[in-house]
């Protein structure tokens, strides 16, 4: 219930930019009762889309939509695996699902647009029950679609977080980490001349093998 209101900030109502993922999944993961990871889902979806904000009509894929998603899902994970393992866990399993939210925004801005019909002259009273009918069916569609994402994704999670084994769980629980160096990579890289990018990303590749053959 709380992703869903949270995800509306993003382009339905208010926009007070709770939307965020550094905002919006540590307060999930706080009502779940573990904010530590929260905190690693939201840091990690919040610089891994740093370089794709939503201006104008330009609709990126929804990390909003991913991050609650991901902390539930973390959560769960947590149960059997340290923090920062779980919220790996999550980030490499919830990613696609930004694509679903980006379809759910795409979807609710051509039926809303229904509503008030144009040409015609609509009064002040049309376009408050307009508004009113669109927020509630925004609403709806979000709540269902994070929930059934979300039980889908905490099923398959609770069956698999205790098969895998140890050579598994390390490379997790560096991901909140490569995804924080990937999304300030792709920011500093953004106008750098495109065959530039490969050796950007060979070099941090090899950073990250080193860091993981180090500790």
């Amino acid at each position: 219930m709380l992703g869903s209101i949270l995800w509306m900030d993003r382009v339905f109502m208010f926009q007070f930019m709770v939307s965020r993922p550094i905002i919006m999944a540590p307060l999930i993961g706080l009502v779940m009762g573990d904010v530590r990871v929260g905190l690693l889902v939201g840091a990690s979806f919040e610089l891994l889309w740093l370089n794709a904000p939503p201006v104008g009509a330009y609709l990126p894929n929804d990390e909003s939509f991913c991050a609650a998603v991901a902390v539930p899902v973390a959560v769960c994970a947590s149960g059997s695996m340290s923090s920062t393992a779980a919220a790996g866990l999550s980030i490499l399993m919830c990613i696609p699902f930004s694509f679903v939210g980006r379809l759910l925004d795409t979807h609710l801005r051509t039926i809303n647009e229904r509503l008030v019909p144009k040409g015609e002259e609509v009064s002040e009273r049309k376009v408050s029950r307009a508004l009113k009918k669109a927020l509630g069916r925004s609403y709806l569609y979000a709540f269902v679609s994070i929930g059934a994402c979300a039980m889908i994704l905490t099923a398959v999670t609770s069956l698999i977080s205790g098969l895998l084994p140890g050579m598994v769980l390390v490379p997790l629980s560096y991901m909140p980490a490569v995804s924080i160096v990937i999304g300030l990579a792709a920011l500093v890289s953004k106008d750098f001349p495109r065959r530039a990018h490969t050796g950007m990303f060979i070099l941090g590749l090899s950073l990250v093998l080193l860091m993981t053959w180090i500790l």
